[in-house]
C-alpha cells in the first residue's frame, strides 16, 4: 500500500542522512542520539522494564487475538458484532510498546521497526498468523544484521539497521513471488502472450 512504501522511503532517507552525515568531519552524534537512540548503549536498568513490557504485550495478543485480528480487519463490523473496540485498541499496546522502544532506540528506529518488517511481511505472504510471526523475525534479522554491519563498517548503529530493514524490503517488493514486481513483470508477460 501506498502509505506503507512512505514510512519506508522516509525513514529509509532518515537512515541515509544520518550515514551520510556521520561521515563528515566535526560530527557530534546528538542527531543520531535523538533519532535513532543508543541501541548499544542501553542502561543495564532499562533492559528489564523492556522485557516486561514486550511480554506484556505478547500476552495480551496471544490471549485477545481473535479480537484484535477482527477489530485490525474490521472495525465496523467488530463494533456491530458486540466486540469493544476501543477497548482492544487500547490492549493492543503499541502504545506501551512505542513508548519503552523510544527511550532506548529513538524516534525513527521506532517508526522503522513498526513498519519496515510488517509490509515486508505483507509482501511475502497472504496469511495473517504468517505475517504476525514473520513481522517480527524479519525485524529481529534486520536488528542483528544491521548491528554486524554498523560495527564492521564503523556506521551508526540505528541507522544501518534502518538501511538494512529497507534492503530486506526493497529486495522483498521486487523478488516476493505473487506481489513482488518481477513477478506481476512476468505474470502480465504470460497474460499478454497468452
Amino acid at each position: 500500500k501506498e502509505d506503507s512504501i512512505i514510512g519506508v522511503l522516509f525513514v529509509g532517507a532518515f537512515a541515509l542522512g544520518v550515514v551520510i552525515i556521520s561521515r563528515a568531519p566535526g560530527y557530534s552524534g546528538s542527531l543520531q542520539q535523538f533519532l535513532f537512540g543508543s541501541i548499544t548503549g542501553v542502561p543495564a536498568r532499562e533492559v528489564p522494564v523492556a522485557l516486561i513490557g514486550a511480554a506484556v504485550v505478547i500476552g495480551l495478543i496471544a490471549a485477545l487475538n481473535k479480537e484484535i485480528v477482527a477489530v485490525s480487519l474490521d472495525r465496523e463490523t467488530a463494533r456491530a458484532a458486540g466486540l469493544p473496540v476501543l477497548a482492544l485498541d487500547i490492549a493492543l499496546c503499541v502504545s506501551l510498546a512505542v513508548v519503552i522502544s523510544v527511550q532506548t532506540i529513538g524516534n525513527i528506529l521506532v517508526l522503522a521497526l513498526l513498519v519496515i518488517p510488517a509490509a515486508t511481511a505483507r509482501l511475502l505472504t497472504d496469511r495473517l498468523l504468517t505475517m504476525m510471526i514473520m513481522g517480527p523475525l524479519l525485524g529481529a534479522l534486520g536488528s542483528l544484521l544491521g548491528v554486524y554491519l554498523s560495527w564492521s563498517a564503523d556506521l551508526p548503529t540505528g541507522a544501518t539497521i534502518v538501511l538494512v530493514l529497507g534492503v530486506m524490503f526493497a529486495l522483498a517488493w521486487l523478488l516476493a513471488p505473487g506481489h513482488g514486481l518481477l513477478y506481476k513483470t512476468a505474470a502480465a508477460r504470460r497474460r499478454a502472450a497468452a
